[in-house]
């Protein structure tokens, strides 16, 4: 997935932090990233790009806007991780396929991870 500067739900600049030789642990690579991040009205949009790709390597996004469900969309290594949040508990579910988000509006998205999450 090619690298963005506005945030693809709401449109707003995202804010850009850049981290040198950093070991992105889900994806297990270093790279030096851009990690953009939006925090916008009950949504949480975070990428991390190889700047030397200029792709994203993985992404973050909230799905609820109580932050209890986000799911992690890792391109390197062709996976995603769901993380449901319940009483201060973290559960994971690990699916072995990407799933792409339908930005802006994510209904796609969320109605597959409730379909793993259904059937986990």
């Amino acid at each position: 997935m090619d690298d963005v500067l506005t945030c693809p739900i709401c449109g707003n600049k995202m804010r850009t932090s850049h981290l040198k030789n950093k070991l992105l642990h889900p994806v297990g690579k270093t790279a030096n990233y851009a990690e953009r991040l939006c925090n916008g009205h009950n949504h949480i949009v975070q990428f991390w790009t190889d700047k030397e790709t200029k792709q994203i390597d993985m992404i973050k996004i909230s799905l609820k806007p109580n932050y209890s469900r986000f799911i992690e969309i890792d391109y390197v290594n062709q996976k995603c991780r769901i993380t449901c949040a319940k009483e201060g508990e973290h559960e994971y579910i690990e699916i072995t396929k990407v799933l792409y988000p339908d930005f802006p509006d994510l209904v796609k998205l969320k109605e597959m991870v409730s379909m793993y999450i259904l059937f986990s």
